[in-house]
């Protein structure tokens, strides 16, 4: 170490001597890690790390060392992750502004989302109740069909083609009328979900709210509070 002081000391003196203020002084390591200063690099070091000094011996600039082929293949593989994530960033930008654009002109408010989804939400359940009618009618027209054939076989009749047609056909729309049901119970479901979904973007995108999540209407609320009341 001592030997590396004296020899920058001898070479920044003779610079200083020379008068040459622009000349460069080169610092760098070789790969037996003893370290090297000179007013040149030699060729086989000019991909090494080195680093430029002053004529005070402060560093002043500094070159990494160049880069293997698979530290190369991995930088441009991360400047490419790098891209693709701005890319992403920008594309989901751009969609939330357009639909912040749709809801402010869909509409007028929070509440008017509120309103719609009850109003939605009520037609539904007014349609699984006539079908639950339905159902109930349904069923006591196959049980008097059912009825009837039986009558008939035990009498030593025999139930007509016709007849048994008519049975399974009551029978399919039994099951048609239990598939509206289950469809209208999803749509309900589904209904909430998108309602809600819609009261919370549009809360987060007028500023009402910092996050966008599920949102319940007042009238939930009112409800589930009304619940737990114990009076």
């Amino acid at each position: 170490m001592k030997n590396i002081h004296i020899q920058l000391l001898l070479l920044v003196t003779l610079i200083i001597f020379q008068g040459d203020l622009s000349a460069k002084l080169y610092k760098w390591v070789d790969e037996d890690g003893k370290v090297h200063y000179s007013d040149k690099v030699p060729p086989e070091y000019n991909d090494k790390a080195r680093q430029e000094l002053n004529q005070a011996g402060v560093v002043k600039d500094s070159v990494d060392r160049a880069l293997t082929p698979e530290e190369k293949k991995q930088k441009a593989e991360e400047l490419a992750r790098q891209k693709a994530e701005a890319q992403k960033q920008a594309e989901l930008k751009k969609q939330q502004q357009a639909e912040r654009n749709k809801l402010i002109k869909s509409y007028s408010s929070a509440d008017q989302i509120t309103r719609l989804k009850r109003e939605r939400i009520d037609a539904l359940e007014r349609n699984i109740e006539l079908a639950e009618e339905n159902l109930v009618i349904q069923k006591r027209n196959l049980d008097d069909l059912l009825k009837r054939a039986a009558d008939k076989e035990r009498s030593g009749g025999v139930v007509s083609d016709a007849f048994t047609a008519q049975i399974e056909k009551s029978r399919e729309q039994i099951e048609n009328q239990k598939l509206f049901i289950i469809d209208k119970t999803q749509e309900i479901k589904d209904t909430e979900e998108k309602y809600n979904d819609e009261l919370a973007k549009y809360l987060f995108y007028t500023g009402q709210t910092q996050s966008i999540e599920p949102v319940l209407n007042k009238e939930e609320d009112e409800q589930t509070s009304v619940s737990k009341d114990p009076q």
